[in-house]
């Protein structure tokens, strides 16, 4: 049986994280979360030190090292999913090319939910979850992170959809938690107890 990469996509409140929550229930994936891998980066390592002297300096990490940390924790016996990246096309190619030389398949899950919803769900996850970023708290922010996901990561999103190694899933994130598992749990193939 062919291992697949799962990478789920979409802007911050668009569900990704409780939908991969939901599908690590039911399916036995590696799971790579690129915001973990950056809080779990250590300053006594000299290569992690780096990086986090990039983001303590408040600049992007460049997809070298982002695609470096990544493919350390690459394996090929089981299915993967991840959240968080690709972010950028040269993420993209890195993850596809990694793939198509471990025979894995890719299929990417894109969450779409408009802008207006975005903004209510942040608001709302501060209110009912109180789980929440420190910005989400300054409406200035969560419109600046919405506006940077339309511009620097819609691009990519686009190289994914309309790349012919990558079997590609529009979902509206507009339903219901469980409709949308249920939807994207379909797509994928696996069975919803």
């Amino acid at each position: 049986m062919q291992h697949e990469v799962i990478i789920l996509l979409g802007i911050q409140g668009s569900g990704k994280g409780r939908l991969g929550e939901e599908l690590l229930k039911i399916h036995d994936y590696l799971f790579i979360e690129t915001g973990a891998i950056f809080r779990g980066l250590d300053k006594n390592n000299p290569a992690d030190a780096e990086v986090i002297k990039i983001m303590e300096a408040g600049e992007l990490v460049p997809s070298e090292k982002v695609n470096e940390l990544v493919g350390a924790r690459l394996k090929t016996d089981k299915d993967i999913l991840m959240d968080g990246f690709p972010r950028k096309n040269g993420q993209a190619e890195f993850i596809i090319n990694w793939a198509r030389e471990h025979n894995f398949k890719v299929r990417a899950v894109q969450l779409n939910i408009p802008d207006e919803l975005v903004f209510a769900r942040i608001n709302n996850r501060v209110v009912v979850d109180g789980s929440r970023r420190p910005d989400d708290l300054d409406t200035e922010s969560i419109k600046k992170r919405i506006a940077q996901y339309h511009e620097k990561t819609e691009p990519m999103v686009e190289f994914l959809r309309t790349n012919p190694n990558v079997e590609f899933f529009d979902i509206d994130a507009t339903r219901t938690r469980d409709e949308v598992f249920e939807d994207v749990a379909e797509k994928l193939g696996l069975k919803v107890s």
